[in-house]
């Protein structure tokens, strides 16, 4: 008989933050309060049923809080918990594992440590059957030896922060880029009232902090957390902090590591260090810039993003006034904000990610979506009524690209739906975020 494992979403937690500025030690402990709340269905589930059917190990990345347990408990027939279950595995690892009905979720694997990883191929290499495992962590370890020993064996999900979307229950629906490939298109309207309002952004993916009243406190602790995992491997916490601040106030910029380290106080060599943990924790989800033999003088600088726009916005300290006040600062943070619910659609769909930009700044492609069918560009502009001015740039790439251009996207704070060019639309970021206009 399989059981299954449920593990309700979190509705509720109780923060203590504090800095001990003085010892250069970040300190955060988040306490959660479990209560009755039905599961909102993710993104990533189809996906990850896939991999399940063709893989013996899938491996659901993603950074802490994000699900990752809850979702996977739901396809598992066995649970393991480290550091729980840490003594049980050690008696003798290839016995307790076998033992298990599978797919068997090992949560925290990194825990086990690297030589884990080679017992599971064992298993797997003797009867190599798909879907017999499932790891879950959140912070990938620093070194796996001299070889990674689940290569041609595993397939690794990322599973990002929640879209709007998902947080309101359409998490199983097919999503606007799905159905944007398949040409399937949202009507052409005309006159509709924008709802649009800048506290959006500040709606964190978080499941455990989406009813919190004050989900900033939350996501400071959260930060402070993660650099406390910078002490915990020998790197200063405080500065660590420091530059994750200075990135959550460059969101949405495509700049050179120089001007980072340099604004963060460090040297070159600490940044590569925090980057690398940025990158291990899945906080930092830059969009690394496009190259192709059809465009010519490309910049090769990622555009800096975190993983959860509210992240940055909470690190940057900026509130919903500020960004009304300053123009240029809420359109940066309101592409943050469309990238964040396009980037898990877009990973349903394997497809990449990137930006385009020329090295003088002449011509700038603030997204593209390379899929199988063909490439979509995006351009993010907070405005409720774009023109052709707006889509000057997905004009441009699209004479570049030529067939290999699907389509052309000016996601918009208003609420109509139009047809800028041939195949260019401007497209509220309701339907991007929410749900289709002709569901």
């Amino acid at each position: 008989m399989i059981s299954i494992l449920h593990f309700q979403p979190l509705s509720s937690c109780i923060i203590s933050y504090s800095l001990a500025e003085n010892a250069k030690v970040v300190y955060a402990k988040i306490v959660y309060t479990y209560a009755s709340s039905s599961y909102l269905p993710r993104l990533v589930e189809s996906k990850l049923s896939r991999a399940l059917a063709q893989f013996p190990i899938v491996i659901l990345d993603g950074a802490r809080a994000t699900g990752k347990t809850t979702t996977a408990s739901r396809l598992a027939a066995s649970v393991v918990r480290f550091p729980k279950d840490l003594d049980s595995l050690r008696v003798n690892p290839e016995k307790f594992l076998r033992s298990l009905t599978p797919p068997v979720l090992i949560d925290e694997w990194q825990l086990a440590g690297a030589d884990f990883l080679w017992t599971l191929k064992n298993i797997v290499d003797e009867h190599p059957r798909a879907g017999s495992f499932i790891l879950t962590g959140s912070v990938e370890p620093a070194t796996y030896g001299p070889t990674y020993p689940l290569t041609g064996r595993a397939l690794q999900v990322t599973m990002w922060p929640m879209t709007a979307g998902e947080m309101a229950g359409a998490g199983n629906e097919p999503t606007f880029l799905a159905r944007l490939i398949a040409g399937d298109l949202p009507d052409i309207t005309a006159g509709k009232r924008a709802d649009f309002d800048v506290r959006q952004l500040f709606n964190t993916g978080f499941p455990a902090a989406r009813s919190l009243e004050d989900p900033a406190m939350f996501l400071e602790s959260y930060a402070a957390t993660v650099a406390q995992r910078a002490g915990d491997e020998g790197r200063d916490a405080s500065r660590f902090y420091r530059t994750a601040s200075v990135l959550a106030t460059l969101e949405g910029q495509a700049v050179p590591d120089q001007r980072i380290w340099e604004a963060a106080d460090i040297n070159k060599a600490t940044w590569k260090n925090y980057q690398d943990l940025l990158a291990r924790t899945w906080l930092s989800a830059n969009l690394q810039a496009f190259s192709s033999n059809r465009l010519a003088r490309i910049t090769d600088y990622p555009k800096r993003f975190f993983c959860d726009t509210a992240l940055a916005l909470a690190l940057a300290k900026l509130t919903p006034a500020e960004l009304e006040r300053d123009h240029m600062l809420l359109g940066r943070y309101f592409e943050s904000y469309a990238v964040a619910q396009l980037r898990p659609q877009a990973s349903a769909l394997s497809a990449a990610m990137y930006h385009v930009r020329t090295s003088g700044g002449a011509h700038e492609v603030d997204l593209l979506i390379e899929t199988s069918q063909g490439m979509i560009a995006c351009e993010a502009k907070a405005v409720s009524s774009p023109t052709m001015r707006d889509a000057k740039h997905l004009i441009w790439l699209q004479e570049k690209m030529g067939d290999r251009f699907l389509a052309g996207l000016v996601i918009h704070t208003g609420a109509d739906v139009r047809e800028l060019a041939k195949d260019i639309y401007a497209i509220p970021i309701a339907l991007i975020a929410y749900r289709h206009e002709n569901s």
